[in-house]
Parts: C-alpha cells; structure tokens; sequence
C-alpha cells in the first residue's frame, strides 16, 4: 500500500511538471544540438552513458535507472548565452548577432515498481532547439534576420533488470515543436525599406529510444542506447508585409497589396543517433566516463516547403524558397569527465566534449552559423540533505572560426528577391557561455 501511495503521488506530480513545463518551454528556446540535460551530467563533460545513476538517466540511459531504489525526482534549467559575429568578406565589417539568453528548464522522474527489478521513468525537457536573432538591418537580412525552434520533449521510459548485472531499457518520445524564422526581400528600389517574411509553424510527432547498461564489476560499467529518428510535417502560415510596388500588380507583379498570406507546409527530420558510454570508478572517491556518440545528420538533405492557393507568379517567387539542399553529413561527438568525491556531501566535476559540426561550408546558413566546437566544464555537487542534493555546472563552449564562401545561402537569399541581395560570406565566430543548475529529491 504504501509503494502504491507513492507510485499515485508521483505520477499525479509528473503529469502536473509536465503541463508546466509546456508552458514555460513555448516561452524558451536552447541551442539546435547542445545536451543541456542535467548540471550533474553535464559537469563531466555530458560523458554519462555509462553511468546513468540519477533521474537523468531517463534521457542518457534510461537502462540506468534501475539503479535507484527508491523514488526521486529531478527539476533544473540551463541558461545558455551565445555570442556570434561575422565579418564580411567584401569591406572587413563586422556584423554582431543581437545578445540573447536562453533558458531550458528540464524535470525528470524515476519509480521503482519492483525495487532491482522494474522501474519507469518520465522526463519533460528541450533536446532540439535553436535560436538566432541578426537583426532586420543587417547585410544578413535576406538570408535571415530571426531563427527560432522551440521544442518541448516528453519521454517515458520503462527498465527491467534481466540479471543482476544487465538491465534494458525502452521509452516513447514526444517532440512538440514550434518555429518561427523570418527574412527580408528586397523591394528593388520602389520602397525605402524592404519587406519582411516570416514562417510560422508546428507539429507534433513521436520517436523511441532503445537502451542497455552492463555491470562488469564494481568498477567498470558500460551502456549502450539507440535514438530512432522523428519526422516532422510541420503546418503553419507564411506572412508578407511592406511589399513595395513593384511585386504589386499595378507593376506587373503578382500580389494585389502590401501585404499576403497564406498556408505553409515543411517538412524535417531530427536525425537518429547511437551512443555508447563507459564508466571507470578506479577508487572509492574518483568517477571517470567517457562517451563517443554517432549522429545521423545525413538524413537533412533538403529544406522542403509547399505553400497553398498560390497563382503562377506568386508561386515562382515563393518556390525559390522551395527545395534549397542541405546535404548536412553524419557527425561523432566525443566526451570525458571526472568526479572526485571530496568529502561524504561534497563532488566535484570536470569534463570535455568535442561535437562536429554536420555543416560544410558549401551547405552553411546564418540561421544556424554552425561549425566544429569544443567544450569545456566544470561544476560541483553537494547534498544539502540526506534526501535533497544540489548540482551546479558552467560550461564554455568555442566554436572554430569559419571562413564562408559561395553559400547555398547566397544563392537562396539571392534567388527570391531577384538577385538584388546581400551575401553570407565572411568570417564567422561564435562562443557560448552555459550555465546549469539541478535539485534532485529521494523520497
């Protein structure tokens, strides 16, 4: 009776967390491919595959979960603060992306069924995400002047204990995603400002997760888990305004006013992925894993739209958007980290992470000014009660210089607006400070 009580009360507290957490994600964006999970993980390097001991097992290795024997809960949120610029390749300007924070908040919840044998797990966070914001006036504009997708993931998750020394695991993931991405087409000199398309979208669609973990020893564990990829029909609305006369009819063009707007349909993929983690405990105080992780990005190949109620003229303007390649390739991303445990309530963490980028210079867009990045991390974890545990992590993330030249981008902006528009090439970095905070609770 007394485990039914608890099961009863969790789970009327994970449905409530997850409602929360809808509402507060629609308000939030995260970094396209950053694992911003949990500050205990990400405190040695996101290397926790192999490990897996906490509510944040759910979303590394929700095989791990039957490691813990009692019902805990886990709430966090991750502020990331990205600074990027670019400097032209024609005059040597340099043009700054507009300083903006992120904030992703996460919620995992572990249950025991049958203590060492069954437990399920839920979580609520933002696996995907992205947000870019180059202003409406700079020489970016008409490639892109704001990129956002806000993605609110759901997943829950079951783990049996086949033998005392292997458990698998299997969970049902949810990805309700929402974008919005706006851009300039220049209106040929009939205006003084140029008009303004923005593409509002969502859907909502489902993947599964697969997963294995197997204690060698009391010092070596490994972990194993499988990401199937989700496809995304995305629908929505494409709004243009301020389009000056010269796209009127009035001037031989296609739309009747200032402003159009009409259906919009797009497709996408977030990409499946297998990662493979070890855990090395050589001494009672120290905790070294590693991780190595495949991505297959291979599967974004086009950006496919399709718009609605379009007359032959409006359709060869907007269908210059249509169909632009991507040809993004399959990336690994490489992890280790460390915890010393310095005192019975006090750890500390360290960690590295080297993620590819899956965006050659040819494929390269300013709505994702992506390249090869390396981080950083160090973080700490201290129980402030037997049952009530706080983690705290900061990672510097750095992404390598880019040179761009002769971008799909250029010739996608260039293309729908007549060939009068700026260009994306030159140099671009990026760095992005994160900071993470999590509370853990043992019932």
């Amino acid at each position: 009776m007394l485990i039914k009580n608890r099961i009863t009360r969790i789970g009327f507290l994970v449905m409530f967390l997850i409602l929360i957490s809808r509402v507060a994600f629609a308000a939030s964006a995260g970094a396209y491919s950053i694992e911003t999970e949990d500050a205990g993980a990400f405190g040695m390097g996101t290397a926790f595959v192999g490990e897996a001991n906490t509510p944040a097992a759910v979303y590394y290795n929700p095989a791990g979960i039957n490691q813990m024997t009692r019902p805990e809960i886990s709430v966090g949120d991750a502020i990331l603060a990205p600074r990027a610029q670019m400097t032209q390749a024609s005059n040597g300007n340099v043009v700054h992306e507009e300083n903006n924070e992120y904030s992703v908040p996460n919620f995992y919840a572990v249950i025991p069924v049958i203590p060492n044998k069954l437990s399920i797990g839920a979580s609520s966070g933002s696996n995907w995400g992205l947000g870019t914001n180059w202003g409406p006036n700079s020489p970016l504009e008409f490639a892109t002047t704001q990129a956002s997708i806000k993605d609110v993931d759901n997943s829950f998750v079951a783990s049996y204990q086949v033998t005392n020394q292997w458990s698998i695991a299997a969970s049902a993931d949810n990805d309700y995603s929402r974008e919005d991405v706006s851009f300039s087409l220049n209106n040929l000199g009939f205006s003084p400002t140029n008009a303004n398309a923005e593409i509002r979208a969502g859907d909502d669609a489902w993947g599964y997760r697969i997963a294995t973990m197997y204690k060698i020893n009391d010092q070596n564990q490994i972990g194993l888990m499988y990401r199937s990829r989700i496809d995304h029909d995305y629908t929505g609305k494409i709004a243009i305004n301020n389009l000056g006369p010269a796209y009127q009819v009035g001037f031989g063009g296609p739309f009747s006013g200032s402003n159009f707007i009409t259906n919009i349909e797009e497709k996408s993929v977030l990409p499946q992925s297998v990662v493979i983690g070890y855990s090395l405990k050589p001494t009672t105080k120290w905790t070294i894993n590693a991780d190595l992780k495949w991505t297959d990005w291979s599967s974004m190949k086009y950006e496919t739209l399709s718009f609605s109620n379009l007359t032959p003229g409006q359709a060869q303007l907007f269908n210059s958007l249509n169909h632009i390649p991507q040809n993004w390739h399959s990336t690994w991303t490489e992890s280790i980290g460390a915890q010393y445990d310095a005192t019975n309530r006090f750890r500390v963490r360290a960690g590295y992470y080297h993620i590819e980028s899956p965006i050659s210079g040819p494929n390269f867009t300013p709505e994702i000014p992506d390249s090869n990045s390396n981080g950083i991390t160090t973080g700490f974890g201290f129980d402030i009660t037997k049952r009530l545990t706080l983690d705290v992590t900061y990672s510097g993330l750095i992404y390598d210089t880019r040179n761009i030249t002769n971008s799909v981008a250029n010739v996608a902006s260039g293309a729908g607006n007549g060939g009068l528009s700026g260009t994306v090439d030159g140099k671009y970095s990026q760095f992005v400070n994160i900071g993470l905070i999590s509370l853990t609770y043992k019932f």
